[in-house]
This record gives C-alpha cells, sequence and structure tokens, in this order.
C-alpha cells in the first residue's frame, strides 16, 4: 500500500510539474510610502530636554507627507497552463516617511522653526500572492492581489531644523517598532523577455502607535512601489 501511495505521489507531482512553469526573478524598487489615520500629521515641533544626556525627538514622527523608499529582493511564482499565478516575493526594503518641523520647544524657550524629520522604517518583507496572466500584444501582464508581511527590524528618526536665530537643532534616534505590518497589496507586471516593470500599491492595517494613550492614537502605513524585474 505504502508503495502505491508513492507511486501515486510521484505520478501527481509530474501531473502538476507539467502543468506548471517556475519563473524566479531577482527586483529592484523604489517608491514613496507615508502615513494615514488619525494621529499622522503633516508638521511637528521637535522637543529639546533640558536633562543632560537626553536626547531631543519629534513629538510626532508619524508624517502625512510622502519619503523616499528603496529596496530589493527574489520573486518566485508558478504559472499554469490556465495563467494563473501562485508566487511569493522576499524583500529587505527600507520605508520612509516626512513630517515638517515647525518649532522648537524647550524648557526655556518655544520658538517657530523651519525644517523637517524622516522616519525611516527597515523591513524583511514577505508578499505572498496569487495572480492572472495576460497577453497584450506580445507583452505578458501579470495582475497580481496578495499582503505584505513586513517584519520591522529598526524603526530610527532622523530630524533637523533651524529657529529664527539659527539656532540648529537635530536628532537621530530610534522610535517604537511594530513586529509585524500587515499591507493587503494590489500589483501589475509587464513583462518583455527577460525584463519586467512593475506597480504596487499596499494599504497598511497594522497600527503603528497601538500602545499609545489617547482616544484617535492611529497611524498607519501607505506604500506605493515601482520596480524592475529580471527573469532568470
Amino acid at each position: 500500500m505504502k508503495k502505491l501511495y508513492l507511486l501515486l505521489a510521484v505520478c501527481g507531482w509530474a501531473t502538476l510539474a507539467n502543468a506548471q512553469k517556475l519563473e524566479i526573478a531577482a527586483q529592484l524598487n523604489t517608491g514613496i510610502s507615508k502615513f494615514a489615520g488619525a494621529s499622522a500629521e503633516s508638521s511637528s515641533f521637535i522637543l529639546v530636554s533640558d536633562v543632560a544626556n537626553s536626547s531631543s525627538y519629534t513629538n510626532n514622527p508619524y508624517g502625512r507627507r510622502f519619503g523616499l523608499n528603496y529596496g530589493g529582493g527574489i520573486q518566485l511564482q508558478l504559472v499554469t497552463d490556465q495563467r494563473l499565478l501562485l508566487g511569493a516575493q522576499v524583500a529587505v526594503e527600507q520605508l520612509r516617511s516626512r513630517v515638517n518641523i515647525n518649532g522648537i520647544n524647550g524648557f526655556r524657550s518655544n520658538n517657530q522653526a523651519e525644517g523637517h524629520t524622516t522616519l525611516q522604517n527597515s523591513f524583511l518583507n514577505l508578499q505572498p500572492y496569487l495572480g492572472r496572466r495576460l497577453y497584450l500584444h506580445g507583452v505578458e501582464v501579470d495582475l497580481t492581489l496578495g499582503t505584505d508581511i513586513g517584519f520591522c527590524l529598526k524603526s530610527m528618526e532622523n530630524g533637523n531644523a533651524t529657529d529664527a536665530y539659527g539656532n540648529e537643532v537635530t536628532t537621530s534616534l530610534k522610535r517604537n517598532k511594530p513586529d509585524i505590518d500587515f499591507r493587503p497589496r494590489l500589483g501589475i507586471v509587464a513583462y518583455r523577455n527577460h525584463l519586467g516593470l512593475t506597480l504596487s500599491y499596499a494599504h497598511g492595517l497594522t497600527n503603528y502607535t497601538s500602545g499609545y494613550d489617547g482616544a484617535n492614537s492611529e497611524v498607519y502605513a501607505r506604500v506605493l512601489r515601482l520596480g524592475i524585474l529580471y527573469r532568470l
């Protein structure tokens, strides 16, 4: 009986393999990202501590303004005879957002200022997805639906602002981070031979400030990516 099961498994795998094609591609991407939600802001201020060895920090670093991203990874997908897709991407990337700085506040003074703070989140990102392949005038077009499962490695704030008196304040410190950021993701890829261009949008569902006090403490990532792939 075991031999029969083994034979059936081998035959089934062979049939599945014949009905599918495995594609492997390397990818580089850039794009923009920001935060949305009740607590995301377009502008904030830097707090300067009067305590020795205490770092200055941005009151709210979760900006509604776009920051520039970059990343790279590997994609594997199966393409069936019915042109259905089953795939996954693994990537390392940095997502950035910006918030304008309009003040520098401290124990002794509060001054208007100009500058900005960038929040940089480093991720190991896994994206499983399903999709369908279309053919348009010799171009292969893949439509995909999946989700980012972003494992946040580090969150860093870097800010710079100058007040009306020429005093400059900078910030550089780690911020609290989510363990995992879930982002449903829509994508489109157009291939010609080995090269492909990809465009995708990811809509974050993880609240980065879930542990904060406040009735409307909610910020969610929004990510737009543009990339190039090379199929091996």
